[in-house]
This record gives structure tokens, C-alpha cells and sequence, in this order.
């Protein structure tokens, strides 16, 4: 792990000075990490009981204990905290769980000074030699023997009862209070402990002992997973898949498909109880027991209950059910009488509509028959006719001109006078009314313009729309025009392709341009070189060493120009369908191995040794053996890793590959260079193109690297894309369909 700059953190730390109002500041520190559901349940509680607005404020830390433990993360976590909290007054600290608990004892007075303590979420609180003064908490002991009434209530028929724990610490504590409890309290209860240890394990001896009449009581199930333990509702898919018994446990978090119940704790219950007593003490409380017990309900999930035929009914006491679906009916019943009684409502006003309705088109059905012929002459010439009455308001369309809009009729239009402008796109609005102010205004002797009209679905098409003022008051204000709409998208959408092309040809007769210009300075510059030094080779006063420079010299530049001419041969391949995918099996590991060397020895040459460069595996095996086109796939982690070491000056580089499904590969290429600005995301994937104009000069290079490696990923049928932040690196994902010549057994797609 690197070190933390602890100067850094301290000043982005965002602790204010009390100021001139008072708060009680307390500090949570939790065992584990946010997304640990116990813990987050934990902290949700402490939060709520502090919601007071204006008069506490709470600090969470989360030290990750389960996934880091050694000396030198905790020692750094104690250095962090220290300068963190060096300049502030701290008035209490609440812990979870034992590795906090721990920490605080051997590091809090030093961090936060002697001030009140309330832990909750200690297994073994007892065993610990503290002052019971300061330190009052939760003691948090699970109800094994009521968990043990209720199974054996539901259960009358039970024939064993199967006990699972782990190897923690605390998974050993709640063993030993189970056999205690047994031993004490249900002597004639059979009964068979198993210790889990490795996923594999637990899926034989499951598969082994289940059976019908069998129950799983679950205590502790932390196992770990390449070094690091998963959460327990995580791993219920062992059980699913290898006993179908009914679960118990003493744990809320485990509620949701996978255990039927239990005398359960819940981590709000207990973050909340353990501010109540941090609460106390703050106020001087000091007669209150040093240890509080732990709160507790029973609890059932009502779809499991189902899901494994158990009746509940006589159970005592009863128990809070969870998921039980509740009857809509009774639910809504007053919504469901309103609602009823509207739709009567509306209903009756529906009939009176119909029958007004089928009045007004019987009228409409004897004024369309006199309007077929001029109807028929329009549909023959394809137009729309439009009579607008300026003194009622009143506007005709014709049903030619309602299909034009795709409408089946014109009154689904819902057109008149002072809705005519919703009817046109809003960038045709303003060419529309200047139009008609100036026919209206006797400048132009029709009214003549060129818009686009929304239809029935939502989109615009382009018309022409001609039209003329018919009728005039005595002030020469219009009474009536009269005109037509033709349909012209064709012909907008035909010029905007002309468009369209015209600048895509310029584009790239301008990309193209430019890449010969910038091929003809990066073919120019090696070719510079070789002849330079040749010449000074060819020099009779030129000393030993000094050839053997210029040959090292002269190489290196034969090399770049060899990669440009490589770069221009496969993109003239690719676009010529020459190139082809040739398929073998190789050893994936292997290849990896060699472009590390590559890799590490260019970025000797271009002297940054401050680059880390890590590849990750995605399976433990040393060989890796695969089907595909190895040159292309060597090709294809080169291109990218050697625009990241270009682009990287500090930090790393990370390559790493991992299984998606049995026929797919995913590559990952990290680095935490430049990174890529998000306006540049649609070009850098495009030929002859460079997101930064500037980066030729400085970097060099062809422009051609990515769009090679994204036509081959696609040639061999892969995806590929990338995320990025400017000044904070990038990493490009693509995907390799191949065919897996080896893997290791109990790999999970």
C-alpha cells in the first residue's frame, strides 16, 4: 500500500472551527467499510439519533478492517487520524465492532484525548479490562436460545439441526455460546456444527448432510475470497444451489431470499441505541449500567415461510412478518369507491359527447360532399388547401391537407388563429409572420414561404405554402386568405445530403491533408537521422564509440520509421479488406509477459522510470491457453499501452484481463496520465485524426494507432470503448470472443 500524504488529508479534511456557535461534535468509528451493510446500518442509526439541526455533528470513519488488517495499514490509519484531528475538540467517540474497539484502545487517547466512549457491535466485550466510567455500550450477545424455541416450533418434525460458523474471531465467539446455550438449556436437540472454511468445502458437506426434516442455522459466514471476506447474503448461493433447507440466523441484513427468520439484530437498532447512551453521558448521566442489552425482535419473511411450507399461525410469541403482500382491495377500497364514481361520471358525459358528436358529423358528412371536387383536384396535384376567416376566427382545412400532416381528419388538428404558431417549428416562426406582414402590407403580391409543420407523430416535414388575401375592410386589414401547402422534404432532405456530403468530402480532404503533411514530417525526421549519421559514420575522424552511437541512432530511427510504414500498410489493408484474422492457440500469460518486457524496456528509453507498470491476471493458473490471432491481440495491448506510456509522467500503468462469459475475454488499460477531455470522444477512434494538434508535435505519432486497434477488435468481432477524466488518467475496455483452451476448475463467469 502506498503511504498516505497525511499533510494533504489534514488539510482537505473538512473539520470547521466551532466559531461563535456551539456544537457537540462526536466521532463514529467503524470496523468496516460504507457498503458493509451492518456498518451502514449502523451509521444510519447513529445519524438519525443526532438529527438535531444545530447542535451535534457527527464525524464517520470507516477503517476497512476486514479487507486490510496489517500493522502498517493500521499505523498509517493512526498517523492520518492524528493530524486529522489534531487541532479539533472532539466531546465523544462511538465504535463498531471489535477492530475499532481495539484500535481505539490502543491509539484513541493519543487522537482524540479522554473523552466518553459508546460501543456497540463487541462480541466478547467482557473479556476486556477498561474503565466502566467512561466506556458504557451495547452488549451485544445474539438470542440463540429463543432462535432455538422458534425453530423448534416451526420445525416439530426436525431431525437435525445443521450449525454453520467460520474461522473469524467473532464466528468462534458465537460457536461457543451455541454450545453453551445447547449444553445448558436444549440437551436433547441433535445437532451437527460445521466450520466453514473455503467455498468449496462448505458446498461438499452441504451436499453431503442435507435432507429432508433438516434445518440450517446460520451464525457467521465469513469466508475468505482471494484474501477477502464477502458479506453473507453474498454467498447465499452455496445453499441455493446445494441444500434447499430452511435458514435461520440472528442477522437483519440476511433478509431478502435467503433465511426464513430469526431473534434478530439489527445494526440501526443498535447504532441508534448506542447514540442514546452517547447522549447520557455527554449530560452527565452516571447511574446508567455500563452495559445496555442488546435490542432484539423476531422476525420472519413471509415468502420464505411460504417457499419452504411452514406454518406459522400457532406460533407464540408472534413475530413481525416481512414481504407479506397486502390485499389492494381493502388496501383502496375508499380510492376504489371515488374512482368508481367518476367513471360513472365520465361515463354519461362520454355518451353525451357521442351523441353530440354524431350530430356535428352528419352535419360535416353534407358540407364535405360539396367540397369532393375541389378535394379531388387538390389530391391530384398533391396540396393541402387553407381558408382562414380573420373576423371569426374560423379556419378550413381540407382533408388533403390533413394527411399531409398525417392526421385521419383536419379537426384532429385543432387549428385556428391564435394557435396557428404551434403548428410551425419555432426557428420558421418569426420567417413566417415577415412573410405575411409583408404580403399584408402590399409589398409582395402573395404570400409565399418555405416552413416546416409538425405532425401527428411529432415531427416537422418541410412545405411550401402559398396563399393570397382575398378580402380587405375599408382600413385594408385582411378579412380572408386562401392558399395551399405542398410537401417538399424530399427535396430539403436532398439538399441537406448535397450539404452533408460536401462537407464531409472537405473534412476529409482537409484530414487527409493534414496526415500527409504530418506523415511527411514523422517519415522526414528518422530519414534525417539514418542519413546524418551515416554521413558522420562515413567521416574518417569519427571515434569508435561514436559510430556505435550513431548505429544505436540509426536503428532507433529505422525502427520508428518501420512502425509508420507498418501503421500505413495495416490501415490500407483494413480499408481494402486484405487484412485477415488468423486463429491459433497460444498462452495468453506468455503474451502478456512479453509485453510487459516491451513495455518496460520503452519506458527505460523515453526515461520515466516514475511509471509503476502492474499486469493482472484473471485466473491464478500459470499458463492460460486460448484460440485466437496472437500478433493481432499483441498488436492491439501494444497500441494502447504505448499511448498511455506517452501519455503517462507519473503514477502507473495497468493492464489486466478478466472472464465475462465462457466465450468472451475483457482487457482493461489503466493509466493515470493526461486522460481525455469528453469533447474529444467521438474522434479519437477516427483515422488521420489526434484529439490535440499540439500533441503531434510533442508526442508524435501517426494518428493512426487507435483507429487500427478499434477496426481489429471489431474484426475479430470485439467491442471497445474507454473512460476518462482530464488530468486523471483513462481506461480503455474492449472485449475478445475467443474459445478457452484451459481454465481452472470452479471458475465463475
Amino acid at each position: 500500500m502506498k503511504t498516505i500524504p497525511v499533510i494533504l488529508l489534514t488539510l482537505l479534511f473538512p473539520f470547521c472551527t466551532r466559531g461563535e456557535t456551539s456544537f457537540t461534535d462526536i466521532v463514529l468509528l467503524n470496523s468496516y467499510h460504507p457498503t458493509f451493510k451492518w456498518t451502514a446500518d449502523i451509521t444510519s442509526g447513529v445519524l438519525e439519533e443526532f438529527s438535531d439541526a444545530g447542535k451535534y455533528r457527527v464525524f464517520v470513519e470507516y477503517m476497512d478492517s476486514k479487507r486490510f488488517q496489517n500493522k502498517a495499514y493500521i499505523e498509517q490509519l493512526r498517523e492520518v487520524y492524528q493530524h486529522k484531528y489534531s487541532s479539533a475538540e472532539i466531546d465523544g467517540i462511538i465504535i463498531s465492532d471489535n477492530n475499532a474497539f481495539d484500535f481505539f484502545l490502543r491509539y484513541g487517547d493519543r487522537i482524540w484525548g479522554d473523552v466518553p466512549v459508546a460501543f456497540c457491535g463487541n462480541n466478547n466485550i467482557r473479556n476486556y479490562k477498561i474503565d466502566t466510567t467512561r466506556f458504557k455500550g451495547i452488549n451485544e450477545h445474539i438470542n440463540i436460545d429463543s432462535t432455538l424455541h422458534l425453530i423448534k416450533q416451526l420445525h416439530p418434525n426436525l431431525d437435525e439441526l445443521i450449525v454453520i460458523s467460520d474461522s473469524t474471531v467473532s464466528g468462534k465467539i458465537f460457536s461457543n455460546q451455541f454450545i453453551e446455550t445447547v449444553t445448558t438449556k436444549h440437551p436433547d436437540l441433535k445437532y451437527r456444527m460445521l466450520r466453514a472454511k473455503s467455498p468449496e468445502q462448505l458446498t461438499f458437506e452441504l451436499k453431503n448432510i442435507c435432507s429432508d426434516h433438516k434445518v440450517i442455522y446460520l451464525l457467521s459466514l465469513y469466508i475468505q475470497r482471494n484474501g477477502i471476506p464477502r458479506e453473507m447474503i453474498q454467498e447465499s448461493g452455496l445453499f441455493h444451489n446445494n441444500c434447499r433447507a430452511p435458514i435461520y440466523s440472528n442477522w437483519d441484513f440476511l433478509f431478502g431470499d435467503f433465511i426464513v427468520g430469526g431473534v434478530v439484530v439489527r445494526g440501526c437498532d443498535q447504532g441508534r441505541e448506542a447514540a442514546r447512551i452517547m447522549k447520557k453521558m455527554l449530560q452527565g448521566n452516571a447511574n446508567m449500567p455500563w452495559l445496555t442489552p442488546s435490542p432484539e425482535k423476531l422476525m420472519l419473511d413471509y415468502r420464505q415461510l411460504n417457499k419452504n411450507g411452514i406454518n406459522y399461525s400457532a406460533l407464540t410469541p408472534k413475530a413481525i412478518l416481512l414481504n407479506k403482500p397486502e390485499n389492494p382491495f381493502e388496501r383502496f377500497q375508499q380510492e376504489l369507491i371515488i374512482v368508481t364514481s367518476i367513471l360513472a361520471f365520465l361515463l354519461i358525459i362520454i355518451l353525451i359527447l357521442l351523441r353530440v358528436i354524431s350530430q356535428k358529423r352528419k352535419a360535416e358528412k353534407q358540407l364535405m360532399q360539396s367540397e369532393n371536387r375541389l378535394e379531388m383536384a387538390l389530391e391530384g396535384a398533391n396540396e393541402g388547401l387553407w381558408d382562414v376567416d380573420f373576423l371569426t376566427g374560423d379556419v378550413f382545412l381540407s382533408q388533403r391537407f390533413a394527411q399531409l400532416l398525417k392526421y385521419n381528419n383536419p379537426n384532429e388538428i385543432g387549428f385556428n388563429t391564435s394557435t396557428y404558431a404551434t403548428l410551425f417549428h419555432h426557428n420558421d416562426q418569426q420567417q413566417v409572420c415577415e412573410t405575411f406582414q409583408m404580403h399584408k402590407n402590399g409589398h409582395a403580391q402573395m404570400f409565399h414561404c418555405e416552413a416546416r409543420l409538425r405532425t401527428k407523430p411529432g415531427d416537422y416535414i418541410w412545405f411550401l405554402i402559398h396563399g393570397k388575401i382575398t378580402e380587405r375592410d375599408e382600413s385594408q386589414n385582411p378579412l380572408r386568405m386562401v392558399g395551399t401547402i405542398t410537401e417538399i422534404q424530399s427535396q430539403k432532405e436532398f439538399e441537406q445530403q448535397l450539404k452533408e456530403a460536401k462537407e464531409k468530402a472537405e473534412e476529409s480532404d482537409r484530414l487527409k491533408s493534414a496526415f500527409l503533411a504530418n506523415m511527411s514530417h514523422e517519415i522526414r525526421t528518422p530519414m534525417n537521422a539514418i542519413l546524418g549519421f551515416t554521413e558522420l559514420m562515413a567521416t574518417e575522424a569519427s571515434p569508435q564509440n561514436d559510430n556505435r552511437t550513431y548505429l544505436e541512432m540509426i536503428k532507433n530511427s529505422g525502427e520508428n520509421l518501420l512502425n509508420i510504414i507498418n501503421d500505413i500498410i495495416d490501415i490500407s489493408k483494413i480499408e481494402s479488406g486484405q487484412l485477415q484474422i488468423k486463429k491459433e492457440t497460444f498462452d495468453l500469460h506468455n503474451l502478456l509477459g512479453n509485453i510487459r518486457n516491451i513495455c518496460i524496456n520503452l519506458m527505460q528509453q523515453k526515461k520515466k522510470s516514475g511509471i509503476e507498470f502492474m499486469v493482472k491476471y484473471g485466473i491464478d493458473d500459470d499458463n492460460f491457453f486460448i484460440n485466437a490471432d496472437p500478433y493481432r491481440l499483441q498488436q492491439i495491448l501494444l497500441n494502447l499501452l504505448t499511448n498511455a506510456i506517452k501519455f503517462t509522467e507519473k503514477g502507473y500503468i495497468q493492464i489486466q484481463y478478466s472472464i465475462k462469459d465462457q466465450k468472451t475475454l475483457m482487457f482493461e488499460v489503466k493509466d493515470t496520465g493526461q486522460g481525455i477531455d469528453p469533447k474529444h470522444k467521438n474522434i479519437i477512434f477516427e483515422r488521420f485524426r489526434q484529439v490535440d494538434e499540439s500533441s503531434v508535435k510533442r508526442f508524435g505519432g501517426t494518428g493512426l494507432g487507435l483507429a487500427i486497434t478499434k477496426s481489429l477488435i471489431t474484426m475479430m468481432k470485439g467491442q471497445i470503448w474507454f473512460e476518462s477524466k482530464p488530468g486523471q488518467g483513462s481506461t480503455f475496455f474492449f472485449t475478445l470472443p475467443c474459445e478457452f483452451k484451459t481454465l481452472k476448475a470452479g471458475v465463475h463467469f
